[in-house]
């Protein structure tokens, strides 16, 4: 049997997934909840096989919550029409093309069959750019419980250093996120600029 692992996979979910592994033992570990010498009794495939396995399901599990992070400064959020505006003031001559105001996902379809190679490199792109948003969210559980561990008499002052760095991590990753995502937006317009006759496909009428 043959496991295939992809871009989306690795990227948006697996790694994310781990730092969030990490975030909820650190925490059962405070609580006592869990024993750390039960963990380092089990045999190590089978402690890495667990960890695998438990770092992409609670991937997925957190990847609707780092999707509530896009309604957070809409400021930063870049729309398909910038990317659009952004293209088209650096190729000025795509400005009367029909492909240029098409569906994103439709773009990025007609790449994929043009040139998969092109294409895979825009997955990989989108992939980073969740993977970003997904560990802004993690940052930010970090921030929650390191201001937790204030309230206990103990190693404040580090307690506060790491809040405020995982603050401003969770800011940053959730920036670069977006910008990723713009970026790869804007490859798409550039690869499908060399398409043969995609704009006819997009200027024909629709029949009914």
């Amino acid at each position: 049997m043959t496991f295939a692992v992809s871009i989306i996979d690795l990227f948006s979910f697996a790694v994310p997934g781990a730092v969030h592994l990490s975030i909820l033992i650190y925490v059962l570990l405070r609580l006592g909840v869990l024993d750390p010498a039960a963990l380092t009794a089990m045999p190590t495939p089978v402690l890495v096989v667990a960890a695998v396995v438990a770092s992409y399901l609670l991937g997925h599990l957190c990847h609707p919550l780092g999707s509530q992070l896009e309604r957070l400064p809409p400021r930063w959020s870049r729309s398909p029409d910038a990317a659009q505006e952004g293209f088209l003031r650096r190729v000025p001559q795509a400005r009367d093309r029909a492909y240029v105001r098409a569906d994103p996902a439709l773009l990025l379809a007609a790449a994929e069959i043009h040139d998969k190679e092109a294409a895979t490199e825009i997955a990989r792109m989108r992939a980073q750019s969740l993977m970003l948003r997904n560990i802004a969210l993690a940052a930010a559980l970090v921030t929650v419980v390191a201001l937790a561990e204030l309230i206990p008499d103990g190693h404040r002052l580090v307690a506060a250093a790491v809040a405020v760095l995982a603050a401003i991590g969770a800011v940053s990753a959730l920036r670069e996120g977006r910008k990723l995502w713009h970026v790869s937006r804007l490859k798409t317009l550039e690869i499908c600029f060399w398409i043969p006759d995609i704009d006819r496909r997009f200027a024909e009428p629709v029949r009914e």
